[in-house]
This record gives C-alpha cells, sequence and structure tokens, in this order.
C-alpha cells in the first residue's frame, strides 16, 4: 500500500541526492512512487522558502571544500529562520498538503489504488553542513507543529536521513568534527526533547537513519546510493520506521538506525532491446554492408559486367524500338499524290512544295510524337533493365550494394579507358555508348573526328601503368631504393599523363560536338539546296520540252503542207489537164478524141502499167524528197521530246526525293537527339541509383551505428545495488549461441532481400527490421527471475547462485557499525526481509534460508524482482564504527566553533572511549617535545634516536596509538619521561607553552592540563 512521502532536503548536497533519487523512482512502477514527492529548503541569504525544481540548487559535485566558504553560523542560520518561520507557515502548508493532493495522488485514488492514511516525512541533510544544523530543529519544531495544529487527523512519521562526511570528497577534520558536534546536539534533543507546545516536549525524529562512504563516495556511486534510497522508500510502508524505546544502552538513546538495500531484477525489456539491437545490427552488417572486394580480378569483373550489360540483348532491343511503333517503323516516306503535268512544272513544284509543308507540320510532327512517346518508353523500357541489373547483382551476394554502386560507377565512368590496363582493351560502358550514339550520323553528315592525341596518351598512361606494376612487383621482390624512386618518378608521370589525357579527351569531347554542329547546319543547307537545283532543273526541261513542242508543231504544219501540195494539188491539176486536153480534142475533133481512145483502148493495159509506173516513180519522188526534208526533222524533234518528258518526270521524282532527304534528315536528327537523350538519361538514372545506394548504405551504416549505439545504452549496469540477473556478458554469450539457430539471412529471405531494401525509406527498412528482430527473442519478456536462474541457455548453474550472493552481500547496511554492546541493545540486531514472486517463492526462499535466520519473505506482484532489505533499528550514536575518529576531530577544532557545546554530554560513553588512549598519547609527544626527546629538524621532521617519526603532531599522535610499529618507541619515550623530576618536567612545560608558537587549541588545552598534573603545588 503506497503511503503518501515528502522528500525535503535541506543543503545543496542533499538536494542533488534527492535530484538522483528522484530521477532512478522513474525506474519503479507508477503506483509504487506517484506519491513520493521531492523538495529543497532554499535561502538566498535572506529569505527562505520551499522549491520543487531541485536541479536549480543542488550541488553535484559533492566536494565540501565548496561549501567552506560558504558556511554561516549556526546561531546567526537559527535567527534568521526563526524570523521568516511566520512566512514559511503558509508554504510548509502547502506543501504538506501535496503528499496527498497532487495530481498523481488524485490519479491513483480514481484508479482504484489503495494509499495509506499515513504520511512520511523525510529531512535530507549533511551532518556537518552549518547551514542545515542552523534549520533543522525549528523545522522539525515547525512540521511537528503544524501537524499538531491542522493536519490532527493525520498519522506521521517524521524522520531524518543524515549524509555523514565521509560521503564526500575532501572532507576535512572540521567537518567531521561538524558532524560530530551536530550528533552530540541531536542525541541530547532526542532525550531532551523540542518544544512543540507551550511545555509539550517531543522527540525531533521518529527515527534517524544514517549513512557513511560504506560502498564509497557518492560522487563516484550516486546510483548506487540513489538506488539504496528509491528502493527503501518504495518498500512496504509498514516494515519502515521505528518506535524508539524507552531503554538505553549505557545512559545512550537507541535513536539511529541504518538500512542496506538491495535489488535483483531481470530486465527483460533491457535484455530484449540488447539482443534486438545485436541482432539487427548483424542482420545489417553481415548482409547490407559487407564491402566489395578491391582486387584486380574484382575489377575485371566489374569492368565485363559493364560491358555485357551495354551488349545485352535487353540493352540492344531497348533503343531498336525507338523507331518502331506498335511494331512499326515511325518513318514514312514523303510520298504525295501529285501527277506532273505537261507545261505544270512550276506548278507541280508549288504544289510539291505546298505537301512538303503540310507533311512537315503534320506528319514529321506527328513522327516526332511518336518518337517521343517511344523514348519515353524506351527510357521506361532501360530504367527497368538497370533496376533489374542492379537487383540482380545486389541479391548475388550479401556484398551486392556496394558491388552495385561500384558496377554503376563504371557504367557511368567519363574516362572508362583508365580503367583497362592493357592496350586494345575495348571496354563499354554508358559514356562510351552514349559517344557512339552522337557519332550515329557521323558517316552521314562526313564527320571525322580525329583522335589521334587521345590515342597517344592513352596509349602512354596504360605503357605508365605497366610499367608502375613491373616496379611494384619488383619492390615487392626485393626492395631498392633506385627502383622506389624510379617507382615515385613513375607515379608522379602517371599522374601528369592522367590529368593530360583527361584534359584531351574532354577537349576532343568539345571539339566534336562543335564539328557536328556545324556538319548539321551543313547538311540542312546542302539539303535545301538539293530541293532549289531540282525544282531549277525541272523548270529548264519545262521549257525545253516548250520550244521542242512548238518545233514540232512547226514541222507537222509543213508536213501537212507538203502532203498537200504533192499528193494532191499537183496530181489533181495534171489530171485535170489531161482531161482537159481530151475535152478540147473532141471539141475541135471527134475522130481524132475516138481514135485516141480506140488506141488506148486497145493498149489500155500498156498505157495502165506506164500510168503505174508513171504514178509510182513520182511518189517516190515525192517520198524521197519528204524523208529528206522533213520525215528526219519531225522525228529528232519527237524524240527530243520524249527524252524531256522522261526528264521531267525523273526530276520531278528527284524533286520529291530531295524533299523527302530534307525531312528524313529532320527525323534523323530528331531521333538521334532523342537516342542520345535516352542514353544520357540512363546515365543520369544511373548515377541516380548509385546516389540511392550511397544514400542507403550510408543510412544502413547510421542504422547500424544508431543499433550498436543501442546495444551499449542497453546495458544491465545499472549499479552495486540494482543487480541484474542477467548481465551484459551473459546475454552476449546466448546471443552467440542464439545465431547458430537462427542465421542473419533469414531476414532476407523473408522479409526484406537487399534488392528490395534500397527502394525503400530508411525509416521503413528499420520499421521492417526492428519488428523481425525483436519477435526473435519476444519469449524472453515472460520469464520470472526464478525462471531465469533455471535456464542453462541463458545463465550457468553457478552463476546463478553467485548473482544470489551478489544481491544478499549488495543488501548490506550502508553504515559501518562496531559490534560493541550489541548484546545490550536487541533492537539493532540486523533483520532482513524479502520481496520476491509467488512462483519463485520455494525456490528463492529456500536458498536464502540457508543464509539467514532472521529472514522474512513476502509476496510482491512482480516476479521479474528480488528485493532485500537489510536493517539495523534503534542502536546508540556510539556504535557508528569512526565514532572515535569523529570525537578526536571534534577536539581537535573545538577552538575554531563559535557556538561551544561543552553542557551537552558527550555522544560516547566515558568508560569505552577510546579517546583516552589518543589524549595519553598526545600528552606524552607534548612531554617528549618539551623535554627535548624529540627533536625537530631543519625541516620540520621531528626525530627520536636518529629517527625520523613524522612532521604532523596529529598524525604522529594517531600511530602512536594505534600503529604497531610504533609501539616500541611509544614504551621508550614513556620510560624515559618517567626518569625525570616532576619538579624539571613543569618547567619545561612552562618554557614550552611560553616558546612554542604553532600549538592548536586542543594542544594547548592539552598543555594546561599537564601544567596542572605537574604543578609541585598540586
Amino acid at each position: 500500500m503506497p503511503k503518501p512521502t515528502i522528500l525535503l532536503a535541506l543543503d545543496p548536497h542533499s538536494a542533488a541526492f534527492c535530484t538522483a533519487i528522484k530521477r532512478q523512482l522513474q525506474k519503479f512502477p507508477a503506483d509504487q512512487t506517484c506519491l513520493i514527492q521531492t523538495y529543497n529548503l532554499t535561502w538566498d541569504g535572506q529569505t527562505f522558502g520551499f522549491s520543487g525544481e531541485l536541479d536549480q540548487f543542488a550541488d553535484t559535485s559533492f566536494d565540501l571544500a565548496q561549501t567552506h566558504s560558504k558556511q554561516a553560523y549556526v546561531s546567526k542560520i537559527r535567527t534568521q529562520f526563526s524570523d521568516a518561520t511566520g512566512e514559511l507557515q503558509t508554504a510548509l502548508i502547502e506543501l504538506l498538503k501535496t503528499a496527498s493532493q497532487s495530481k498523481e495522488a488524485i490519479a491513483a485514488k480514481r484508479q482504484g489504488i489503495e494509499i495509506s492514511s499515513s504520511h512520511r516525512v523525510y529531512l535530507m541533510l549533511s551532518a556537518s553542513n552549518q547551514f542545515a544544523r542552523g534549520v533543522v530543529f525549528d523545522i522539525v519544531r515547525l512540521i511537528r507543529w503544524l501537524f499538531s495544529k491542522y493536519f490532527t487527523d493525520i498519522p506521521y512519521s517524521l524522520e531524518a536521513l543524515l549524509l555523514l562526511p565521509g560521503l564526500f570528497t575532501q572532507a576535512t577534520t572540521a567537518d567531521y568534527g561538524a558532524a560530530y558536534s551536530f550528533l552530540k546536539e541531536l542525541d541530547y534533543k532526542m532525550i531532551s526533547g523540542v518544544v512543540i507546545t507551550g511545555s509539550q516536549k517531543v522527540p525531533p525524529f521518529d527515527n534517524c537513519w544514517l549513512m557513511d562512504e560504506r560502498i564509497g563516495g557518492l560522487s563516484d556511486n550516486l546510483p548506487s546510493y540513489a538506488d539504496a534510497l528509491a528502493g527503501f522508500l518504495t518498500v512496504e510502508p509498514e516494515t519502515n520506521g521505528l518506535l524508539l524505546g524507552a531503554q538505553k544502552v549505557r545512559g545512550k538513546i537507541p535513536a539511529y538506525s541504518s538500512f542496506g538495500y538491495g535489488e535483483l531484477f531481470f530486465a527483460g525489456e533491457t535484455t530484449i532491446n540488447r539482443l534486438s539491437a545485436a541482432f539487427a545490427a548483424d542482420i545489417i552488417m553481415e548482409q547490407f554492408l559487407p564491402k566489395a572486394e578491391f582486387t584486380p580480378e574484382a575489377s575485371r569483373k566489374c569492368l565485363l559486367d559493364a560491358k555485357g550489360f551495354v551488349l545485352s540483348e535487353d540493352f540492344s532491343n531497348a533503343f531498336l524500338g525507338l523507331e518502331r511503333d506498335n511494331g512499326k517503323p515511325v518513318w514514312q516516306d514523303f510520298n504525295p499524290r501529285i501527277d506532273i503535268q505537261a507545261g505544270m512544272a512550276r506548278e507541280y513544284g508549288m504544289e510539291l512544295q505546298r505537301a512538303y509543308r503540310q507533311f512537315e507540320n503534320k506528319e514529321l510532327l506527328s513522327y516526332k510524337r511518336t518518337l517521343e512517346k517511344c523514348c519515353k518508353q524506351l527510357q521506361g523500357n532501360l530504367t527497368s533493365f538497370l533496376d533489374r541489373s542492379i537487383n540482380r547483382y545486389v541479391d548475388a551476394t550479401p556484398r551486392g550494394l556496394h558491388e552495385a554502386a561500384r558496377l554503376l560507377n563504371i557504367l557511368t565512368f567519363l574516362y572508362l579507358e583508365l580503367q583497362t590496363d592493357a592496350i586494345g582493351d575495348q571496354s563499354q560502358n554508358l559514356v562510351t555508348e552514349l559517344r557512339t550514339a552522337e557519332a550515329f550520323l557521323d558517316s552521314r553528315l562526313q564527320v571525322t573526328i580525329d583522335k589521334e592525341a587521345t590515342q597517344k596518351l592513352l596509349n602512354q598512361v596504360l605503357s605508365l601503368k605497366l610499367r608502375q606494376q613491373q616496379l611494384q612487383d619488383g619492390l615487392a621482390e626485393r626492395k631498392s631504393e633506385e627502383q622506389l624512386q624510379e617507382l615515385q618518378t613513375t607515379q608522379k608521370q602517371l599522374e601528369t599523363a592522367i590529368a593530360d589525357y583527361r584534359q584531351a579527351l574532354n577537349a576532343e569531347i568539345e571539339h566534336a560536338r562543335q564539328i557536328r554542329f556545324m556538319a548539321i547546319a551543313r547538311a540542312r543547307e546542302q539539303a535545301e539546296a538539293a530541293i532549289v537545283v531540282a525544282q531549277n532543273h525541272l523548270t529548264a526541261i519545262e521549257n525545253q520540252l516548250e520550244t521542242a513542242t512548238d518545233n514540232l508543231d512547226e514541222l507537222l504544219t509543213e508536213e501537212n503542207r507538203f502532203r498537200s501540195q504533192y499528193l494532191l494539188v499537183y496530181p489533181t491539176l495534171v489530171t485535170g489537164a489531161l482531161f482537159a486536153l481530151l475535152i478540147l480534142t473532141g471539141i475541135f475533133s471527134q475522130s481524132t478524141l475516138w481514135l485516141l481512145l480506140q488506141k488506148f483502148w486497145a493498149n489500155l493495159v500498156t498505157y495502165l502499167l506506164w500510168t503505174a509506173v508513171t504514178i509510182l516513180t513520182y511518189l517516190g519522188t515525192v517520198w524521197l524528197k519528204y524523208s529528206t526534208n522533213i520525215r528526219d526533222r519531225i522525228q529528232k524533234v519527237q524524240k527530243q521530246i520524249k527524252r524531256l518528258e522522261s526528264s521531267i518526270k525523273a526530276t520531278a521524282v528527284e524533286l520529291r526525293r530531295s524533299y523527302n532527304e530534307q525531312l528524313k534528315l529532320e527525323y534523323d536528327l530528331y531521333a538521334q537527339n532523342l537516342r542520345v537523350e535516352a542514353l544520357n538519361y540512363l546515365i543520369k538514372t544511373a548515377k541516380q541509383r548509385t546516389e540511392t545506394l550511397r544514400q542507403t548504405l550510408s543510412d544502413f551504416s547510421e542504422i547500424y551505428n544508431n543499433l550498436v549505439a543501442q546495444r551499449d545504452q542497453a546495458t544491465t549496469k545499472f549499479s552495486e545495488i540494482r543487480l541484474t540477473v542477467l548481465t551484459d556478458a551473459d546475454i552476449d554469450a546466448y546471443y552467440q549461441s542464439f545465431l547458430s539457430t537462427l542465421p542473419t539471412e533469414k531476414f532476407t529471405q523473408e522479409q526484406v532481400s537487399r534488392s528490395q531494401s534500397w527502394k525503400i525509406s530508411a525509416e521503413e527498412f528499420q520499421n521492417q527490421l526492428m519488428p523481425f528482430a525483436r519477435q526473435q527473442f519476444e519469449q524472453l519478456g515472460n520469464l520470472s527471475i526464478g525462471e531465469v536462474l533455471k535456464q542453462s541457455d541463458l545463465i550457468a548453474a553457478n552463476t546463478a547462485n553467485l548473482r544470489l550472493n551478489q544481491l544478499f552481500d549488495s543488501a548490506n547496511l550502508l553504515l559501518r557499525l562496531q559490534d560493541i554492546d550489541a548484546n545490550l541493545s536487541p533492537t539493532s540486531q540486523r533483520e532482513i526481509t524479502l520481496w520476491l514472486g509467488a512462483k519463485d517463492k520455494e525456490q528463492i526462499f529456500g536458498f536464502y534460508s540457508r543464509l539467514s535466520r532472521n529472514l522474512t519473505a513476502l509476496v510482491a506482484e512482480d516476479d521479474q524482482r528480488l528485493c532485500i532489505l537489510t536493517r539495523s533499528l534503534g542502536f546508540p550514536g556510539y556504535f557508528l564504527s569512526q565514532i572515535e575518529y569523529y570525537r578526536d576531530c571534534y577536539e581537535r577544532t573545538q577552538g575554531e566553533q563559535i557556538e561551544p557545546d561543552e553542557n551537552i554530554p558527550d555522544l560516547i560513553p566515558e568508560e569505552i572511549g577510546s579517546g583516552r588512549e589518543l589524549k595519553l598519547a598526545y600528552q606524552t609527544l607534548l612531554l617528549a617535545i618539551a623535554l627535548g626527546l624529540l627533536s625537530q629538524h631543519s625541516q620540520g621532521d621531528y626525530q627520536f634516536n636518529g629517527r625520523s617519526i613524522g612532521k604532523n603532531r596529529e598524525q604522529i599522535t594517531l600511530a602512536l596509538a594505534t600503529e604497531f610499529t610504533f609501539q616500541e618507541l611509544y614504551g621508550d619515550l614513556q620510560e624515559r619521561i618517567e626518569t625525570y623530576e616532576r619538579d624539571f618536567i613543569y618547567h619545561k612545560l612552562q618554557e614550552l607553552g611560553t616558546s612554542a608558537s604553532d600549538l592548536n587549541h586542543y594542544e594547548v588545552k592539552l598543555l594546561d592540563h599537564l601544567l596542572l598534573e605537574y604543578n609541585p603545588l598540586n
């Protein structure tokens, strides 16, 4: 049942301690710590107050030397605090209310958590701090008065947590003396009480818990002490506190107590975090981050893979599809349906030019758009092929990511020729393909690139590389200064040659681009000129055809006239003349006519033959004349016309072809640009993929480093108080055995392959990696601490027993006590309480019952945690093991105290104090110095019989009283002193008191006591 608790720090060191406790309390379940409130008493030199911001006032150095100059006198502080109590009442009332009315307490009640009605108030202070000493009793009185007036219905306990000087660094004698003075005053007030109301006196505290440097100082062991206090505050409330009895031991009230706390727990979440982080880190390192090999064989393989990439069918087929749309060629020749007509050559040229413009604006534009679409498909196909190649490369080996990045570097390396080792090696990559694509139209454009200079420099580079390799091989066999110098010279020459080659290659590439640019412009001009020439030629031929046609018309006219004249006119005239002659003959002489007719008729056949011969002769004469004067010229003109008509058709075809060539040139140039663009896009994509792979590797490296850091942070090294059943070494040993059953490649087989890893974000990859790694160890989170101790694969049997013993040892008291008078104080006997889970009770209790008879076992809800609380309740202050040293320091510094406390009884009973031995030894030392038995060297050393015994009189005294090696010397001094007369001794003591100026207050007091003892008058 949680109990409302207030922890109030009264000084800066206590505030720092409370801050650490508050931090450690956050590791406990909220229902155990929600009611624990921490505050600090503040003082700025004038006003007092309370604050929950402990960090602002905490002094984490735990160095007492830094507080010495800031200390104020107790009486002054008490006066100032008394004056401010009126103002502090309201603040303290609000502070006490928070114990049960805080937000945490209200939330706990709403959750049904049963809260104890009793309150606890702890005042933590450094026993040597003057400020805390000055205010503690007034705060006690004020708290008790407020509970008696305003909180009468609330049972409470007011307890002190005293931090002894040994917990701090640079603790001086004054600090131990101040602590002893406070313990004296506290012991006195625990008996006499403090005034609350009127004559009512009560002890200031219900219990006083003491802590010293049992496990070291606070500066080095703060987490351990904080864990002890946090555990002490969170255990069952009814086991805390003690009602002080009236029984005294040698007259001293048993008002003090001490405790020790130890905790052994199974840090299931930490264990799973460490294991899963280690497993995830190994998955990344073994499956994703192995470095690529940088051997000559690996380099050659990478060059061959790059060459295989650009020579593969997928790569070649992808470019074949650039000028094909759905399997059909994109380009269709310019072939308009225009027929040339006679005399229409000019119109034909105009129609052809109009068709050219229409083709240019429509079909050619459509072809370009189709090329753009095909280029996009080409880019997609190339990207897909590149990604497939990367995936195949990445999945091949665990080094795949690094090797893929290396392959992409080779594919996009501008100076690939420099990677080869021999002249004649034809390495290829995307850059060489780009250069080939840029030169695709060089033969058509009549472009010639002079590569002689770069080839010469490349041959020089390769020769120097070969020479360098030879020199390195020679040095490996036998070191020679001459060869070393030559190697250095060759390396410098190689660096120079490489730089020259790169510069020359860049210049060659730029020069080739300029030449191609001018060649393209020249090709366009030539295409346009060819069109003009063809058009002019067509016009000229048409003019010649028109002339020939006119000549033919003239010849045909002449032919018609010749035929009419010689075949119609002349024969008609001759026939008419004959008939006219016959008619005239008949008119003038019919007999003659009749005689002629009889003769003609009688010789009809002869006359017909002669007539036929005459006609044929005439016709032959006419044909001969026609053939020689007209027919040959007509045939020649007709042949010319046919030839010109054929020329017109040929020229028309040539003109159309010229237009087609010009259009095809623009198409080819556009396709060429797209081809180059596709390669540039692929190179750009490859570089992006390279950057993606590098970023992926960088992200994986960062994730790996974070996982290693998480694994290191998931440590089971908490403190000497809070121990884990499984140490880091145990967890790591279990992990090594786990790897043999679940290899790291399971993640790449079942969750994320390497080919998938570089395509997803680092966050998504980590979101899949961590659950997978964590899932392999989730079953460990449900184990109880007893089950963990039983599992041999987690912890060995002897180690399990060792852990239980370590828990028992860690729960020792945080205060060193001496066994003196333990039998007189029954309540101071140690009692041990063990908290453990129900299912592990028999196993754990059986083990610890063999170690302690006073063991009480209680069942806890958390079965992954074992807690041991060791207490020694109600012992007097002189049970402290160093109490004699405290008192000695107190006596040495008593003269420095402004507020003497001589009226307060000593903390140590007179009959058992060991201070008497120290006092006697100190008196013996002063007598020896006074009588000259001890001589002081010039450097300050005290010597006896030539033996140096030290400089510091306090240390010499302590050695005489406690060290075995000084006992003979101590006896000799006592024997020598007894040989002197008492009067002589008294006289020497007087001289010492007069001459010695470096005696401290305690030594002066002892000297006065000796003078009184050796006074002759006594």
